[in-house]
């Protein structure tokens, strides 16, 4: 074949203009694709204030509150209660007739009284957003674009009230956003060079979870650069005087923690926090450490020398019985059942609160019953008491009661002094 230049020259401009476009078409692709992800974003409303390096990021949505739902769960915890503490199956139903009408006039009330406030000064969402473990950019973010003017304010002036208290300011951003932070101007300043970019775990955290009440992610959290802010860099001062199980579980944490999601369901009631690590031999460490944290706990709280036993029961008791080693291990067993569970590279807290709830009311009616028996062995002994015939010596020395000192002036002197001469 006879190697021709124009050939060749045609075949290279057509070459080069098929790489332009695919370059313009990669560019628009990349530009669009970016800008779809960030409007479609569960995040999107506070797309500004994140990027791939954001820390953590917690969304209360009052759009996801179930009023009704909510009174379902308090009428289950009621009958749970009920049932736990031996009603009888036929009581039971009855009871259960009336809550329903309790339960359903709360809802209708409920519900009315939260329209009432989304219309006002109740947002559709609250988010807290912090950049670092340093606390760069941590502020609270209220979406109030698409509010009325009159609600805007009005929630403004709700937010300036209540933050006052806790030392934070309040003030509407770029007209987008009600901020609330402890310091506006440093607010400000952080985010005039911030760099806004995707983050696809929080935006996929968020998805997955759209119908929490509360939902947060927090990533890349390292506990000891916190500490070092906090302390003004006396951290390891700080860790040299705890036990080897917080250090260890310090370091394990630092070194292995990747990312921890957090949820609350308005609704069931359930809340849900889990902490994810490289592999499942770090969780199965962290979880020994915090064990043996537990352990070390106990043993320094019930012991021989320092027993909060003695504070309200006499020590020759606490001696007599062994009551200090069976309150430590009650007190052990109780604090490591609150320890998380371990799921394959997670640790995992899970705590169904309707359950919680209807132990805690089960308790508290057999506590009612027991004070009231006590009470009724205290009256009783208290009208034997009466009916007795002597007096009861205290101990009592009526002298040191009537003797005033000297440079001390009675209640009837000062009156007597207060009151003029006739």
């Amino acid at each position: 074949m006879i190697f021709s230049p124009i050939f060749s020259l045609r075949r290279r401009a057509r070459f080069a203009v098929r790489s332009s476009v695919a370059v313009v078409a990669a560019v628009f692709s990349l530009v669009l694709g970016t800008t779809a992800f960030a409007a479609d974003a569960a995040t999107a409303s506070i797309s500004p204030f994140i990027n791939k390096d954001t820390l953590a990021v917690v969304r209360v949505n009052f759009d996801n509150i179930d009023v009704a739902r909510f009174a379902e769960t308090l009428d289950g915890i009621v009958a749970t209660a009920l049932k736990d503490f031996g009603y009888d199956a036929a009581s039971v139903e009855k009871i259960g007739a009336e809550l329903d009408k309790t339960f359903a006039a709360f809802a209708e009330d409920g519900q009315n009284a939260l329209s009432e406030a989304r219309q006002t000064t109740l947002p559709g969402e609250i988010f807290f957003v912090v950049q670092s473990t340093k606390g760069e950019g941590a502020a609270f973010l209220i979406p109030v674009e698409k509010l009325s003017d009159a609600q805007r304010d009005q929630l403004t002036a709700t937010a300036k009230l209540a933050g006052q208290s806790a030392g934070f300011e309040a003030a509407v951003y770029q007209k987008r956003w009600l901020v609330v932070a402890s310091d506006l101007k440093a607010f400000g300043r952080y985010y005039k060079n911030f760099k806004p970019g995707d983050n696809r775990k929080i935006d996929a955290f968020f998805k997955q979870n759209s119908g929490a009440f509360v939902a947060g992610y927090c990533g890349k959290l390292r506990i000891r650069p916190f500490l070092d802010a906090a302390t003004d860099g006396a951290t390891q001062e700080i860790l040299n005087a705890q036990s080897r199980s917080v250090r260890d579980a310090l370091e394990i944490f630092d070194t292995t923690f990747v990312d921890a999601g957090l949820t609350f369901d308005a609704g069931s009631c359930v809340a849900r926090a889990s902490f994810r690590f490289n592999a499942p031999v770090d969780s199965g460490r962290l979880l020994t450490a915090l064990q043996g944290i537990v352990d070390e706990a106990a043993h320094q709280a019930f012991n021989a020398d320092a027993s909060p036993l003695t504070g309200f029961i006499a020590e020759e008791y606490v001696e007599e019985f062994k009551l200090t080693p069976l309150a430590r291990e009650l007190w052990r067993g109780q604090m490591r059942s609150q320890l998380p569970k371990q799921n394959g590279a997670e640790l995992v807290f899970e705590r169904d609160l309707t359950k919680a709830a209807a132990k805690a009311s089960g308790s508290a009616a057999l506590y009612l019953v027991g004070l009231s028996a006590l009470g009724q062995v205290v009256k009783k002994n208290a009208q034997n008491l009466d009916a007795t015939d002597g007096e009861v010596d205290f101990e009592f020395d009526e002298a040191e009661a009537t003797e005033t000192p000297a440079d001390e002036t009675t209640v009837d002197e000062a009156e007597a002094a207060e009151t003029p001469a006739k």
